[in-house]
């Protein structure tokens, strides 16, 4: 979890530095917003976790950071298993900035939806409930903007 942080721009980020932020950031009042996307290939897919950071008074727009790995494709074939797995980043992270920064607002975002179109809202109680019970305030689609919008603009 400690490498491969890079800053919306693409530059690498020091774990530590981005940590820094968070908290400079949490300090003045902003929230944090957590959340994963994934894009599936042939032989491998594509993770990516965003940590976001909006809503500090005095302050406009936001700033996020991200992490982008590759797995093996072949086991994430099922749409649940992938979901379930960009869960697990969020949720990770999100308990790893909350136990160093304890009063932080901290929400999980989770792509996926109930609308009719959407094969992910079979599991849209099941997450919800893992990431509340893990702590968090819970988002979907369409208000989960930090998976739907910004990890998702990584995975290409």
């Amino acid at each position: 979890m400690k490498t491969g942080w890079f800053t919306a721009l693409g530059r690498e980020i020091e774990f530590e530095d981005l940590l820094k932020d968070i908290y400079s950031y949490t300090e003045s009042g902003g929230k944090v917003f957590v959340g994963s996307d994934s894009q599936l290939s042939v032989d491998k897919c594509i993770f990516v976790t965003a940590i976001c950071l909006h809503g500090a008074p005095g302050t406009m727009g936001g700033r996020y950071f991200f992490r982008k790995f590759k797995e093996h494709g072949s086991q994430y074939k099922f749409l649940k298993l992938r979901i379930m797995k960009e869960v697990n980043y969020s949720i990770e992270i999100a308990l790893d900035l909350l136990e160093r920064y304890p009063q932080s607002d901290i929400e999980v975002h989770i792509d996926i939806g109930t609308s009719e179109k959407s094969a992910t809202r079979k599991y849209v109680d099941e997450f919800m409930g893992w990431t509340k019970t893990s702590g968090f305030v819970c988002k979907i689609k369409p208000d989960a903007w930090a998976s739907a919008s910004i990890a998702d603009k990584h995975t290409k």
